[in-house]
């Protein structure tokens, strides 16, 4: 019989403990083990890759909803640059001109550059999104979604940061403009035609 046998501190067959012996792995048990354990991994994976994919057309919505804000920022600051905003500012006899003194000149240049901050940061973020749309589908197909949701959200959070400068220097351009039209002094007098005497 075969077995392992236990023996206690007396060598006796009474108090001998004999134990059947293991039973041999089997191969195929094996081999079935490691199908599962493969099968187990493939969809997890498919499912880290589903998530990942998720979240990147989140980060995608985010990007185009910013590109839609940048360019409608680009659309109102280049208003500002129309004829009809420039032209009582650059025109010497105009009563709101901005060559009377040297403040006015100042709050000019001011609003002139923060003018041209916006319309830049706006098109830097339209130029963005494009490029970094079609980068993070070609890295999520060729190297891996879980890098290209990384590199997508660390680029967002640049982007956000530009549309904040976009933003504030629209505000302040908007802000300069209203003193350039109302709020600065040594505005020059309306000339209003004389009355005659006899008119009522």
């Amino acid at each position: 019989r075969t077995g392992r046998c236990l023996r206690g501190g007396k060598e006796s067959a009474a108090e001998s403990l004999c134990l059947p012996a293991a039973a041999p792995t089997s191969r195929r048990g094996h081999m079935w083990a490691n199908v599962n354990a493969q099968s187990v991994h493939q969809q997890n994976a498919v499912s880290l890759m589903q998530v990942d994919m998720l979240q990147l057309g989140v980060l995608q919505t985010q990007m185009d909803n910013l590109s839609v804000q940048a360019t409608l920022l680009i659309g109102f600051a280049l208003s500002m640059w129309g004829g009809a905003t420039l032209k009582p500012l650059l025109e010497d006899d105009s009563q709101i001109c901005i060559w009377k003194t040297w403040y006015h000149l100042a709050f000019a240049a001011v609003f002139f550059v923060t003018i041209a901050l916006c319309i830049s940061c706006g098109g830097i973020i339209v130029s963005l999104v494009l490029y970094i749309k079609q980068a993070a589908q070609e890295s999520a197909l060729l190297v891996s979604t879980g890098a290209a949701v990384a590199n997508t959200r660390r680029h967002l959070s640049s982007l956000n940061r530009l549309f904040v400068v976009s933003y504030a220097s629209f505000a302040l351009s908007a802000v300069l403009l209203i003193v350039l039209y109302v709020g600065m002094p040594a505005r020059l007098p309306t000339p209003y035609p004389a009355r005659s005497r006899g008119s009522t």
